[in-house]
């Protein structure tokens, strides 16, 4: 899910595989169509990713807004001694299976 904050929308949000190189932009779902300026729920999205494409063990995500607002690269760019405001991009593992597993199914 992706939440902009101050009621905006948002207008994208961009995957990548290989640490920020190349972007993907996902499917935005539910939330997509709230007011653009009185957004205040969050805006649900998938995006489809070739395996092969797949180089590093961590995926990232970002997220832009109407205004044209994206996240911070990481929090060093918006670091305060309270920590409030931290949205960067968000970093997640990734796990690659070469073979399918039939043995879960029978």
């Amino acid at each position: 899910f992706a939440w902009s904050g101050g009621g905006r929308g948002i207008q994208r949000v961009d995957v990548s595989v290989d640490g920020g190189a190349t972007w993907a932009e996902a499917t935005l779902g539910e939330g997509k169509d709230q007011h653009p300026n009185r957004s205040w729920a969050w805006t649900f999205w998938t995006c489809e990713i070739n395996v092969s494409d797949i180089n590093v063990e961590r995926a990232v995500c970002k997220a832009v807004d109407v205004a044209g607002n994206s996240q911070p690269r990481d929090g060093k760019e918006v670091w305060n001694v309270r920590g409030l405001g931290n949205n960067s991009w968000h970093w997640g593992r990734v796990e690659r299976e070469d073979e399918w597993d039939t043995s879960v199914f029978g």
